[in-house]
């Protein structure tokens, strides 16, 4: 049974999206609860899969390059096409998206070459019909 989630669930996640190492008081504090009951959600939000991991985000440090794929699919390869590209290392994120594309690509790259070559070996994927490719320019948040 998938867990439900109130407005102080919600809250709590937003908070931790944002900073991760937010200690508990000052969740309880932001939330109007308890440290102790706010430790208790975090955990069962733990247990239950909501919050699958505490991470951090490194911005641009050592990720000169970053851009965005835009991949269309032959027809049902969407779900054979994704695990293709789990080896790459610098490809952050991959998101199945509904629209004229399938999924969505986030890389981290060192500089623009590298998201070259990243793109080359998409482009090369079997089942991969379309790719453009979105540098980004400036992270506005």
């Amino acid at each position: 049974m998938p867990t439900r989630l109130d407005d102080k669930d919600h809250a709590i996640i937003r908070l931790l999206e944002r900073d991760s190492r937010t200690p508990l008081k000052a969740l309880a504090a932001a939330v109007g609860l308890s440290t102790s009951t706010v430790h208790d959600r975090v955990q069962r939000l733990e247990r239950d899969g909501v919050i699958r991991a505490f991470t951090i985000d490194v911005g641009d440090a050592g990720h000169g390059t970053q851009a965005y794929f835009f991949v269309k699919t032959l027809a049902s390869s969407c779900a054979s096409v994704a695990p293709r590209l789990r080896h790459i290392p610098e490809l952050v994120r991959c998101d199945s998206v509904a629209g004229d594309i399938d999924l969505v690509l986030f890389v981290r790259a060192v500089d623009s070459p590298r998201v070259q070559q990243i793109r080359d070996e998409i482009a090369a994927t079997e089942g991969v019909e379309e790719l453009v490719t979105a540098p980004c320019l400036t992270r506005r948040f």
